[in-house]
């Protein structure tokens, strides 16, 4: 029976884009007669991708003009959160999209003939975000046949409208003792020696220096709490750990799946 073990990439693809990504990743995950979406994707998701997105929308509703939340945009582009002009872009290219649709007799028709262009475009740019991101969240369950692997310190909290902002928190775990993964990942300290032989190691990402350093921790102090930082460091570990064996990683970031998954005998394919 073909299974995929579905992880962040592709569900973010799947319900923050409606391009060629977007196709590519429904195709892919019609091609398997099960798919099994672990809790740690649905978290990484909303504190990645999905917080992204909301705050650019709370940008354009702090600023309440298209132009400002441009700049803003761009400056961030300059700072150590530079990823996440990435994601804003892709946010615009979305909700572009989908303000496309109103001619301009449709949008005199709601503004008035004396409407400002910018006030417009961020109001219309905001709403088609805000759309984007509550949507997607309502349906983070339903894109895979299954949703596996529950983290009981995470509670899947969804975003809400308070004054006209989202708000996205929380998006960490609440970890009293220990993360919850720490005891099972901990058992099978071989498993732990084998990914981090085989994670990347590129000194200059960081990602890379994170997960190494988390599975260094877990091995070399398995008598020490997991933290919910060395939770979220281990990153594509996590699915290369848990995935089951007759299953495959269904990524579009082969580069640092791969090496993982074949370290404990899995395999990684991307749509």
């Amino acid at each position: 029976m073909a299974k995929a073990y579905v992880d962040t990439t592709i569900l973010t693809d799947a319900l923050l884009k409606r391009d060629e990504y977007y196709r590519a990743a429904k195709a892919a995950l019609q091609r398997f007669e099960v798919t099994e979406l672990p809790v740690y994707a649905i978290k990484e998701f909303k504190a990645g991708p999905l917080a992204n997105f909301v705050w650019f929308h709370n940008k354009l509703a702090l600023l309440k003009s298209y132009q400002k939340a441009l700049v803003a945009l761009q400056r961030m582009s300059l700072s150590p959160r530079r990823y996440r002009t990435a994601t804003g872009l892709q946010a615009l290219a979305e909700a572009a999209g989908a303000t496309g649709r109103f001619s301009l007799a449709h949008l005199q028709e709601i503004y008035g003939a004396k409407a400002n262009l910018d006030a417009v475009n961020c109001d219309r740019f905001r709403l088609a975000i805000k759309t984007r991101v509550l949507r997607a969240w309502a349906n983070r369950r339903n894109i895979t046949s299954n949703v596996v692997d529950p983290l009981s310190c995470y509670t899947e909290t969804a975003p809400y409208d308070e004054n006209g902002l989202i708000v996205i928190e929380p998006v960490k775990c609440k970890v009293e003792k220990e993360c919850c993964l720490g005891p099972i990942l901990k058992s099978k300290s071989q498993d732990l020696e084998k990914l981090r032989n085989a994670s990347p190691k590129n000194p200059t990402r960081r990602e890379d220096r994170k997960r190494s350093q988390a599975l260094r921790e877990l091995i070399r102090k398995p008598k020490q709490a997991m933290s919910e930082d060395s939770c979220r460091n281990l990153g594509d570990a996590v699915f290369a750990f848990f995935a089951p064996q007759d299953s495959v990683i269904l990524t579009t970031n082969l580069k640092d799946h791969s090496p993982l998954a074949r370290a404990l005998g899995k395999q990684a394919e991307q749509p």
